[in-house]
């Protein structure tokens, strides 16, 4: 089974049925096609792209974020962890005035029947 060439598939997203003939120029790595309108259009068939290993991304990414040429400040990160940190103290906070709240209200008994009771859920 035979892959089409990348050029193919630009040409006919380009062009579509106004395509007479597709031919592969091998020497060039380009696909040409003949319109109907006479003219061509060529597409290559391979991307010129450097792909970069994660731990090489990561250290550019960190490297931008240093100089703060990231898209993301850092005053912006500073003010977004500052803001999440907040949430969890507050989320904390209320979680823990209502575990007190239930043990006041019920004792150990009710806290130990919520905690076999959600024990039975999966994660």
């Amino acid at each position: 089974m035979s892959t089409i060439p990348l050029g193919e598939d630009i040409l006919l997203a380009r062009h579509g049925a106004d395509i007479v003939k597709l031919r592969q120029d091998r020497r060039n790595r380009q696909t040409i096609a003949l319109l109907k309108s006479g003219g061509t259009d060529t597409a290559s068939n391979h991307i010129d792209t450097q792909v970069l290993s994660p731990a090489a991304s990561m250290g550019r990414g960190v490297q931008a974020y240093l100089n703060n040429e990231a898209s993301v400040s850092r005053t912006e990160i500073r003010s977004l962890a500052k803001l999440s940190l907040g949430f969890s103290a507050v989320t904390g906070l209320v979680f823990g005035g209502l575990l007190l709240i239930a043990y006041r209200v019920g004792g150990s008994e009710l806290i130990e029947n919520l905690s076999a009771a959600y024990s039975q859920y999966p994660l």
